[in-house]
């Protein structure tokens, strides 16, 4: 991104224009300051749930500020393998055990394990999206709704085919 800056004067909704994110900071900053935006749902697909991204003090405050103000599900994560990311600590999944009402963490079928994305979602609306073969590289948008919902519908057929991980949910209790 040319000016990092710039995407921290962005509004989810409003301005539009696809930003290029080529280090892991911008990447984290902007997940952040997208999910603080966010008024009805995020969501997650990420096969590893990369801690550099995720696992970051304001990304997690914006969550639980969503998941507090909004009632029922409204926080979903798609990931290859959760019970990776609890056993290594990872604070997002210790906030989806305190809220379990309204974060949700599934597994995602067999036949969706090899996707090339990972995704974040806000509001069908905004989204950061990180083609895994590139590494710590990604495009994100504050406002670009036809691409945004149509990812979310992908997402939701993923979910629809994913499932809880028996294991994750045994360190749930």
């Amino acid at each position: 991104m040319s000016n990092e800056s710039e995407a921290f004067t962005r509004t989810l909704g409003v301005d539009s224009g696809r930003l290029r994110l080529a280090r892991s900071q911008e990447i984290a900053g902007v997940s952040a300051h997208l999910a603080a935006q966010a008024r009805r749902e995020l969501l997650i697909h990420d096969p590893r749930l990369e801690p550099v991204i995720y696992d970051q003090t304001l990304f997690l405050q914006a969550v639980k500020q969503l998941a507090l103000a909004r009632p029922g599900l409204c926080v979903r994560v798609l990931l290859s393998d959760p019970r990776a990311a609890a056993q290594d600590g990872h604070r997002l999944i210790e906030l989806a055990r305190r809220l379990t009402s309204r974060i949700a963490i599934q597994r995602v079928a067999d036949e969706d394990q090899g996707s090339l994305d990972a995704l974040l979602i806000v509001d069908a609306t905004g989204y950061v999206r990180r083609r895994l073969v590139d590494g710590m590289e990604a495009i994100a948008d504050y406002d670009d709704s036809p691409s945004a919902r149509r990812w979310r519908l992908e997402f939701e057929e993923r979910w629809e085919r994913s499932s809880a991980d028996t294991e994750l949910r045994q360190l749930f209790i």
